[in-house]
């Protein structure tokens, strides 16, 4: 399990990207917080605009690790 997560925070060129360990953090924390707070009142739920801007941020990590493993490789 170790090696599926450490192979899958690497990119085309076996160096670590930043982009999918962004994802990967904000993903986990968001369905921590999901959890959690389906166990709390509504009073104390994380706010709508909270929510969309950690879910616009992990769409772009994500967005752009796939972009960047299409784009035509610059070997010099």
């Amino acid at each position: 399990m170790k090696d599926f997560i450490k192979k899958m925070l690497l990119d085309e060129s076996d160096s670590p990207s930043t982009k999918r360990s962004i994802a990967l953090i904000g993903s986990v924390v968001l369905f921590l917080t999901m959890f959690v707070n389906s166990f709390t009142p509504i009073d104390s739920a994380p706010s709508a605009e909270l929510i969309t801007g950690v879910v616009t941020v992990i769409c772009v990590c994500l967005g752009a690790s796939s972009i960047d493993k299409f784009s035509p490789k610059n070997e010099n």
